[in-house]
């Protein structure tokens, strides 16, 4: 719940849904960027339906809190809540595509226990590299590339496991980054045509219901004909920071991409 002084903006999509945003009169200097990236969620969540299904359900929006308010982003079905450090950089779509990614990862499928968390997050991480290739500021590969180069291999970020976490870390930075990272190796494992057909019968077959890595897992290998144990082991499941062939080989660091400072910025004040 949401309550205090606010602007509404309201508007209907093509397909005939309400968009209810609304703007802390607070935000003074940060409005207008609050407002360039939430006037987009219309266009993202059309966006984001061509590559999950459907939308799940019958509203969308965001809601741009008070300074002095939260100092995260939280899923809420329908209509995001954005804190304002998103916006003190300017405009942050990032942030948008990640939120109401979990519409369908989270809100419309929801874990079944907290140590799934990885297909919450994960997903709507990988979402932000996909949103990041679709703008032409940096391709999912590239985005692997340097999240990989950006983690030591002593760093602890990797003794992290993605797929159970622990109590005290469901929102680490690795369930964030390294389980965005396995869907990409699920990716570059079954092909993109494999890939993108795994992604929307996860949302429609358990919608409004909970789901499991081990379903997940079920659900890539029926429809890629792979088995895929060993990924899933290796990405989710064990210490250490995987050996990767292709990020090996570089032998100079990655170039960041344009789109690495909005998104790692997003994920810290997601995940702190």
């Amino acid at each position: 719940m949401a309550i205090g002084q606010y602007d509404i903006v309201t508007d209907t999509t093509p397909s005939g849904q309400p968009v209810v945003n609304a703007y802390s009169t607070s935000l003074g200097a940060l409005g207008p960027a609050a407002r360039a990236s939430i006037e987009r969620t219309a266009e993202i969540v059309d966006w984001e339906s061509g590559i999950f299904g459907p939308y799940p359900f019958e509203a969308q929006g965001g809601v741009a809190g008070p300074v002095d308010g939260i100092g995260f982003a939280l899923e809420t079905q329908t209509r995001s809540v954005y804190g304002p450090g998103f916006w003190r950089r300017g405009a942050n779509t990032y942030v948008v595509v990640h939120e109401n990614a979990h519409q369908w990862f989270g809100d419309s499928v929801s874990v079944a226990e907290w140590r799934h968390i990885w297909l919450n997050e994960g997903f709507a991480s990988y979402a932000e590299w996909l949103w990041s290739e679709e703008q032409g500021e940096g391709t999912a590969q590239e985005l692997f590339d340097f999240t990989y180069a950006s983690y030591p291999a002593d760093d602890e970020f990797w003794q992290v496991l993605p797929g159970d976490p622990g109590a005290d870390r469901v929102f680490d930075d690795a369930v964030y980054d390294r389980g965005a990272m396995t869907l990409h190796q699920l990716r570059l494992a079954v092909g993109d045509d494999a890939f993108f057909e795994i992604l929307p019968p996860w949302a429609t077959e358990h919608r409004y219901g909970n789901g499991t890595i081990a379903q997940f897992q079920a659900l890539a290998e029926r429809i890629s004909g792979l088995d895929l144990d060993d990924l899933f082991t290796t990405w989710l499941f064990t210490t250490g920071r995987p050996d990767v062939a292709s990020a090996a080989r570089k032998t100079a660091p990655p170039t960041e991409p344009k789109s690495w400072a909005k998104i790692r910025e997003s994920h810290h004040l997601m995940s702190h």
